[in-house]
């Protein structure tokens, strides 16, 4: 069979005359087998992993159908939640994983339960599918499948698919876990903060500052960051190509104001793309993606950045020099 990839004129021209030429010699080749829906693939493996897929035939031409594979145990997903949520994403045409977000170069999907998103890219045409299957109700822990035609489903728009291996006549199966919410702020057991720590100034609870009164300055030519936990989370710990959801408060050792926080009432908190991994929060420093990974959800942590691990010797914008040493104050609110 043709791959269905959007093929240059010329290429398809000369493909139609060499088939042209079979068919007047006689092509005795027998059509490919088409099933519809879940009739043609077949999805296995646990929830939380990257799927398996098998598949037995094409996937005949017809609507988007959804399956739940499994039920998750966790908590209720309720309007409004932000779901982190592991995609997988199998073709008929070559029955291989075209994108997944189980590894480390790519991190989960970010759905938020009853909002409608315009897509901005081609895999936010996969997202905004799964979102609309995704309902007040159900559980962590749950399993989606959906098998696609991609010409139905998307119709010209399926082109831009391609960029992820994905032909605009291909058959789907995307396989969908909804592995976690956002949590309300940190929650867990208070640790004493290490001597080099900062003191974290706080307001009602929020954190508002970081005081480095009476600590010496750090070496500015260190290599490594320091990081400590002062709330103890017990969720899943940060991997790297993780997409982390954080409140943050960031100030300079010795510095008498924050340069950037996320703790006030008109803000959000911040989504994070751990590691360097393709996703919908934003690349951050190299100290920040160290101190992250291996954080379970839930804590607290205070990290200690020198230059070589934040923004070198140009430091950034008027707030931070060459020569600044960072603080900053995070909570783990959610990864995956």
């Amino acid at each position: 069979m043709l791959s269905r990839l959007t093929r240059p004129v010329a290429a398809a021209t000369a493909t139609l005359f060499a088939l042209a030429v079979l068919s007047a010699c006689g092509d005795d080749s027998p059509e490919e087998e088409t099933a519809e829906g879940f009739d043609a693939v077949e999805v296995s493996g646990p929830v939380g992993e990257l799927p398996e897929f098998e598949w037995k035939a094409m996937l005949a031409s017809g609507e988007t159908q959804t399956e739940v594979l499994e039920e998750g145990d966790g908590a209720e997903i309720v309007e409004g939640d932000q779901v982190l949520a592991n995609l997988a994403v199998s073709t008929d045409f070559d029955e291989q994983i075209a994108l997944e977000t189980y590894g480390e170069d790519r991190t989960a999907a970010l759905i938020t339960v009853g909002e409608e998103a315009a897509p901005q890219a081609a895999f936010d045409l996969l997202t905004a599918l799964v979102a609309e299957q995704v309902e007040p109700g159900m559980t962590l822990g749950t399993r989606l499948a959906l098998t696609v035609d991609v010409k139905e489903e998307w119709g010209d728009t399926g082109l831009f698919l391609g960029e992820l291996g994905i032909g605009n006549e291909d058959g789907i199966v995307v396989v969908a876990d909804l592995e976690a919410t956002t949590l309300d702020g940190p929650q867990g057991a208070k640790k004493a903060a290490p001597a080099w720590a900062p003191r974290v100034v706080s307001t009602d609870g929020v954190p508002t500052g970081l005081s480095s009164a009476g600590i010496p300055k750090p070496d500015v030519k260190g290599k490594e960051i320091r990081s400590a936990v002062v709330i103890q989370g017990t969720g899943p710990k940060v991997e790297k190509g993780d997409l982390a959801i954080v409140d943050y408060l960031g100030q300079t050792w010795g510095g008498e104001q924050p340069f950037d926080e996320s703790y006030s009432k008109k803000k959000q908190p911040l989504k994070v793309n751990v590691g360097g991994a393709e996703g919908p929060g934003i690349p951050v420093i190299e100290g920040w993606s160290d101190g992250l990974v291996g954080v379970p959800v839930g804590s607290r942590i205070l990290i200690e950045i020198p230059p070589a691990k934040g923004y070198g010797k140009q430091g950034q914008g008027k707030d931070i020099k060459g020569d600044d040493i960072l603080y900053f104050v995070v909570d783990v609110l959610a990864a995956a």
